[in-house]
């Protein structure tokens, strides 16, 4: 950690060669890319697996069975169950 820190001062004086700048700087760029894409795939799956759960909470509540078993099996609270229908 404490490298890491040091590196965090306020010189532009680089000390890497121009092709290790660019090599390095380029590494930046990828791993961005990936972070953000890789945040994207999250954000889908999130979402669907929302929908899987809400979809599952409405045809229990349409069958009848009581919203204190639903939420028991969704692990939430009674008032939970509510929230997630409307997503």
């Amino acid at each position: 950690m404490r490298s890491m820190l040091s590196s965090w001062d306020d010189t532009d004086v680089s000390k890497a060669s121009p092709e290790e700048q660019t090599r390095l700087l380029a590494a930046v760029k990828d791993a961005t890319e990936r972070a953000a894409a890789a945040q994207q795939e999250a954000n889908r799956l999130v979402s669907e697996a929302s929908g899987l759960r809400r979809q599952a909470v409405q045809d229990a509540m349409d069958a009848g069975i009581p919203r204190d078993d639903i939420a028991a099996a969704a692990g939430v609270q009674r008032i939970r169950l509510y929230q997630i229908l409307k997503g």
